[in-house]
């Protein structure tokens, strides 16, 4: 089995003069089985899950919270707002101004042999950007708040200029990947200007944006913060 400096196709790294923060225990989280986790254990502390039903507005009252969807509205004492790049559009009706901005991200897969870990970088350049293994894929990478504002609600391609960074700078860090990706997409970032997260609670709403790319891995120590607010006062 060949060493990770070896599949990185070279045996200093980094460069000479460069400074690097190595932390040992780092890792990934597949966010797929995260997920899937997630779901598995509401459902079975009694939680009901439903999916595919679009919400077009919420109405908060003295006592309970109306739910509007493109079905059949839903009523609740307190309602935990997650909807990422949405949320600004669902809350301003309802008076709350959430300081969010989301914009489109690109990504890009490079084939690379996954007999070896190799390791994640996050590179604080002008623009950001980070690179990780992905299992079946190779190694994902992306710009961090490279992308332009959007309406989430209007579709959007990738930036062939991202892109082409993207294969400049995997050339430098992973020779050894495929030059060219062999998929290529986005996804949505919710921006504060300072990149920190929003977990408040307004009435008979609380609010959580685990914002601007960074949010996911702290999933289960939010969703814990979520609900202590929704759980405070709920009767």
């Amino acid at each position: 089995m060949r060493r990770a400096q070896d599949l990185l196709g070279r045996r200093e790294f980094p460069d000479p003069g460069e400074a690097f923060l190595f932390q040992a225990e780092g890792g990934i989280v597949a966010a797929d089985r995260a997920v899937g986790a997630f779901v598995a254990s509401a459902r079975a502390h009694g939680g009901d899950i439903v999916e595919g039903r679009r919400v077009l507005g919420l109405r908060p009252g003295d006592d309970a919270v109306e739910i509007h969807t493109e079905d059949e509205p839903y009523r609740a004492r307190v309602v935990v707002v997650t909807a990422g790049a949405w949320a600004r559009g669902l809350l301003e009706p309802v008076g709350i101004r959430l300081p969010v901005r989301p914009t489109r991200e690109t990504v890009a897969y490079f084939r690379l042999d996954e007999s070896v870990p190799v390791p994640t970088l996050v590179e604080w350049d002008e623009p950001a950007g980070y690179a990780l293994r992905s299992p079946g894929q190779g190694i994902k990478a992306g710009e961090h708040g490279a992308g332009p504002e959007i309406d989430p609600d209007q579709e959007g391609g990738p930036s062939e200029a991202s892109v082409d960074r993207l294969r400049t700078w995997i050339r430098k860090r992973y020779p050894a990947a495929e030059p060219e990706p062999h998929l290529v997409e986005t996804c949505l970032y919710t921006n504060t200007a300072d990149e920190s997260f929003v977990l408040k609670r307004r009435g008979r709403l609380v609010v959580g944006s685990a914002c601007s790319g960074h949010g996911f891995k702290f999933a289960p120590l939010i969703g814990e913060r979520l609900a202590a607010l929704a759980v405070k006062g709920a009767a």
